[in-house]
């Protein structure tokens, strides 16, 4: 009614002013001054309802457990109001109603079955809203009853242990908190622990959680059908144009009649896809009931282009500008073989060098059983002119690498012949034919963006003075670098490494089997490889290398981040003559899709200058 009241007053007095038309005077306004000053009115009022609407903001408080609380107010957001004029009660009585409807469904999923809530509103204006969630008590898990269908609910020893071992695989353990996120992921885990060996059809028949809110009880029950057991038969290739077939049969170890198991589709399709062929590899098996014997395999794969041809220009603090032309063949005589060649010119060192990679297989170790491997041979050409000492060096290898999850092996043959010049001494030529084995172990969370873990690498190779050799030696190399987080932004990386090659003395040693320390993996107070023995006016390798990093970096965002470290090292020919040559300095990252780019000011205390450098920090 009054509402109606003061419609029917405005009425009135509307009237009463077209009746009664002002008195004529000098300041009356011009019909148009009249409609440009309302305009001028009206756009003002515009303007303060946006700024108004615009300043508006609802303050929300909830009260809740911890857990309620975050995701009250991660799903529930306050309303934003809109540009009207309209009492600010207005928005907020469509969230209210919202609220009060998936309050309790929020609080249902988190195992409160009995939530309540009161809203109350701390001024006229609805701009400081209270929400007092009062949850009940917590549903747990009570009993659990699971049942099994298909061929695993017969007898047998054998079926009896697999019956168990699902069980026991269970997530969701009496007295545990019922959640509906969990209670979903433990259904999808046992359903995986059931189809991943024998029932490759299995499903889950049915699955009931009976809630008790009074006694704050969930009782599930779930039946599994495990269908019947699967065997896998011939593996079908699928999708192969130009590549030969050889090239995946060569990594096939299933056997038909074997029982199916999903780790073992696993390990092929990783197999297959650490091949340089394939961009993309499935795996499967055919699912249906009526036909689980000799199931074939389907092995899908989409084809990589066969040639591959790469220009790249780049400048390093190490070897200046360089300009590399590489080209990758990966069907050499039609065979599947991989050839990788590349042309490197740098200002301080050029290389070139050939290497051919045969089609993956399967050794057998008793513990590990089959084990991948790949054989590779190759040939290089290196010249070189690094802190006065000139190397001309050609050689030749042959592999075998094993490559697993989180280590790789490398195990071959290398025999090499190189001419060096020191400046102000005489040139040498040195041979060595020497067996080599290479062990790297990279256990970190991120390749290429290493936040926490190691990378240990370790390398030994011997020669033998009366076997195409000029000197009698046993090199022994190792190196190691530990990612510590500090914090959300902060993180410690530490790094050493050491090297000592067994030997009467360092002649007749190519430089390859001898170290030079310095340069932006190394001491970064130094010049690459300026740290050595010195030869007339020439730094050449030495028979001990030690080297220690200890570098602190905090990232200000996603993308940039700041470092200050210490480097200590030197390589030596003797023990008593190495020295600690500690440098120090600052830092700039920026994370790149390569890994983190490093460019660094080191201070060397000894002589006493600055030096600039950059790199690429990656878990290699």
């Amino acid at each position: 009614m009054k509402r109606w009241a003061a419609w029917a007053f405005a009425f009135a007095a509307t009237v009463a002013g077209a009746q009664a038309p002002p008195e004529p005077s000098a300041q009356t306004p011009t019909p148009q001054a009249q409609r440009d000053a309302d305009l001028r009115r009206e756009q003002a009022r515009d303007a303060e309802r946006k700024a108004g609407s615009g300043s508006r903001r609802f303050q929300v408080t909830w009260r809740a457990p911890d857990d309620l609380r975050k995701l009250f107010q991660q799903y529930l957001p306050p309303p934003k109001p809109e540009e009207t004029a309209q009492p600010r009660r207005g928005y907020v009585r469509p969230w209210i109603r919202d609220i009060r409807k998936r309050v309790p469904e929020i609080a249902a999923a988190e195992g409160y079955f009995s939530a309540s809530l009161a809203v109350d509103f701390d001024d006229e204006e609805h701009e400081r809203i209270e929400v007092a969630v009062t949850p009940g008590p917590r549903t747990t898990v009570g009993d659990i009853a699971i049942s099994f269908q298909g061929d695993l609910a017969g007898e047998g020893p054998g079926r009896e242990e697999r019956r168990r071992e699902i069980l026991d695989s269970w997530g969701l353990k009496t007295g545990a908190p019922f959640r509906s996120a969990d209670w979903d992921v433990a259904k999808t885990r046992i359903l995986e622990t059931l189809a991943s060996r024998d029932y490759a059809a299995a499903t889950l028949a049915s699955s009931e959680a009976r809630v008790d809110a009074d006694a704050a009880k969930a009782s599930l029950k779930l039946v599994l059908d495990s269908g019947p057991a699967f065997t896998m038969g011939d593996v079908q290739i699928v999708g192969l144009h130009h590549y030969p077939e050889a090239v995946v049969r060569r990594l096939v170890d299933l056997h038909p009649g074997e029982r199916y198991s999903a780790e073992r589709l696993g390990a092929l399709q990783r197999a297959v896809q650490a091949g340089p062929w394939f961009s993309s590899v499935v795996v499967d098996v055919d699912r249906d009931r009526e036909h689980p014997d000799q199931v074939p395999v389907r092995l899908t794969v989409a084809e990589r282009p066969r040639r591959e041809v790469g220009l790249s220009l780049g400048y390093g603090t190490d070897d200046g500008a360089r300009a590399e032309a590489a080209y990758r063949y990966r069907d050499l005589f039609d065979r599947g073989l991989d050839l990788q060649s590349s042309l490197r010119a740098a200002q301080k060192r050029q290389i070139g060098f050939v290497d051919v990679y045969l089609p993956p297989g399967y050794s057998w170790f008793p513990r590990r059983g089959a084990t991948p491997f790949q054989d590779s041979v190759g040939v290089l050409a290196e010249h070189s002119d690094i802190e006065g000492l000139r190397l001309s060096r050609f050689a030749v290898a042959g592999y075998r690498h094993f490559k697993l999850d989180t280590w790789e092996t490398r195990v071959g043959l290398s025999y090499q012949v190189e001419r060096s010049y020191p400046s102000g001494s005489e040139p040498e030529i040195t041979r060595a034919l020497a067996p080599i084995v290479a062990f790297t172990l990279r256990r970190v969370d991120d390749l290429y963006d290493p936040k926490r873990g190691g990378v240990l690498n370790l390398q030994l190779a011997v020669a033998k003075k009366s076997i195409a050799s000029e000197q009698d030696f046993l090199r022994v190399y190792g190196q190691y670098q530990h990612w510590i987080p500090l914090g959300a932004r902060d993180q410690l990386l530490l790094r050493t490494e050491w090297g000592t090659t067994f030997a009467q003395s360092r002649q007749g040693i190519p430089e390859d089997f001898l170290f030079r320390a310095g340069g932006s993996r190394s001491n970064r107070g130094y010049a690459y490889q300026s740290l050595g023995v010195q030869k007339g006016d020439a730094i050449v390798g030495g028979r001990y290398l030690l080297t220690g990093t200890a570098e602190y970096i905090h990232w200000l965002n996603d993308r940039w981040g700041a470092a200050t470290f210490v480097d200590v090292g030197d390589a030596a020919d003797r023990k008593i003559e190495w020295r600690a040559n500690p440098s120090y300095g600052v830092g700039a990252r920026f994370k790149t899709p390569a890994g983190p780019l490093a460019l660094d000011l080191a201070f060397a205390e000894q002589p006493r200058h600055f030096r600039l450098s950059f790199s690429v920090n990656v878990a290699f």
